[in-house]
C-alpha cells in the first residue's frame, strides 16, 4: 500500500474526478486529475461483491503500480483507478502490463 500521506483525500474526490483527464480499456478506467497530488484505487462492489474479493484487485493493482515505481517508470503525481468486471479473473502480469498501456496515453 501507498503511505496515508500519498493517498488522494475524501474530501478532494469529487473535485478529482470532475477536472481529471480519463483513458479506459475493458478491464480499467484511470484518472489523472489536475491539482491534486496523491493515489487511489476504488473496487466498487458491481465488480467484486465479496470485500475479500475487492480487496484483492486492489492488492494487484496497488502491487503493480509500486512495482512500476520500483522499475523507474514514473507514475503522474496524482492517479485514480477504477477496476471494472473482467479484472478479477486477470493475473498480476496482465494488470500491470495494461497499466502501463494506459499510463502511456497520458505521457503522449
Amino acid at each position: 500500500m501507498f503511505q496515508r500521506t500519498e493517498r488522494i483525500s475524501r474530501k478532494e474526490f469529487p473535485s478529482t474526478l470532475a477536472s481529471g483527464r480519463r483513458a479506459s480499456t475493458p478491464h480499467f478506467t484511470l484518472v489523472v486529475p489536475e491539482g491534486v497530488s496523491g493515489y487511489a484505487v476504488v473496487v466498487s462492489k458491481k465488480v467484486a461483491r465479496l470485500s475479500v474479493h475487492r480487496h484483492k484487485i486492489k492488492r494487484r493493482v496497488l502491487a503493480a503500480l509500486r512495482a512500476l515505481t520500483t522499475e523507474g517508470s514514473p507514475l503522474p503525481k496524482a492517479l485514480i483507478v477504477f477496476p471494472k468486471g473482467p479484472v478479477a479473473s486477470m493475473t498480476y502480469k496482465g494488470v500491470k502490463e495494461e497499466i502501463v498501456v494506459l499510463l502511456s496515453k497520458f505521457r503522449n
